[in-house]
């Protein structure tokens, strides 16, 4: 794969295919930057194209690393992820086999130095859920019982798992199964994906009648639901 180097924003790797029409910038937390050049287009006609969105490139790389280093995304040596009761870093050590130190609310995970990080990448990703477990377990169901007797909803059990396929669910018994990855989340979408669920418990789909409660219970839902979509549930 082509590369190109500008000053000021490193390396942006280049795609080309029959199928891409327009020139196109592209980037993706944990993947990086890339253009998407049509076949015919010279590199400086590329050129030209990433100079003339400098601006935008380098705000939204500034977002997308804030994104990575608030939920993880992209495991590597230096990673910082903050939780709601720690911070997760992940850092170098010269010992043959990974290992980690807690001090106070900084977790530190050792990693041998120069390791393919491929190879031991499920390591750290089941180190990061046993952390959101636990903290899970610590924070979530005080949050639950607080907003339950403060509305007036009646649950079952509760529960916390490791999905990526949601953030959350309510049976039809009404007990609640909470994702375990909500503990890289701010306090308010945490709230709103809590009170989503209790709001299942009286109306079992996505009907009109259900998202009025939840309007009545959360006013803030469409801007909370909208911040909610930009994280996702893998680590």
């Amino acid at each position: 794969m082509d590369v190109i180097e500008l000053a000021g924003i490193g390396e942006i790797k280049v795609r080309r295919s029959a199928n891409i029409k327009y020139l196109r910038i592209r980037m993706a937390p944990g993947r990086g930057m890339w253009v998407s050049v049509p076949y015919g287009v010279g590199r400086r006609q590329v050129e030209k194209f990433l100079e003339e969105n400098r601006e935008w490139i380098l705000e939204t790389r500034k977002n997308m690393e804030v994104y990575e280093k608030d939920t993880g995304v992209g495991l590597k040596i230096g990673a910082e992820i903050k939780t709601k009761l720690h911070v997760l870093k992940i850092a170098a050590t010269d010992q043959l086999k990974p290992f980690y130190r807690l001090e106070q609310e900084r977790i530190t995970l050792f990693l041998p130095e120069n390791v393919n990080f491929s190879r031991i990448e499920k390591i750290v990703q089941q180190f990061l859920v046993e952390i959101y477990t636990l903290e899970s377990r610590q924070y979530l169901p005080a949050r639950v019982k607080f907003y339950a007797e403060k509305f007036g909803f009646r649950y079952g059990r509760l529960s916390f798992r490791n999905n990526i396929s949601n953030w959350g669910s309510c049976s039809f018994e009404n007990n609640i199964s909470l994702n375990v990855k909500l503990m890289k989340l701010p306090d308010e979408i945490i709230d709103y994906v809590i009170l989503h669920e209790l709001c299942h418990t009286v109306e079992k789909n996505h009907s009109a009648a259900f998202w009025k409660l939840v309007g009545k219970v959360c006013p803030d839902y469409a801007t909370l639901r909208a911040r909610l979509r930009k994280y996702n549930t893998r680590i």
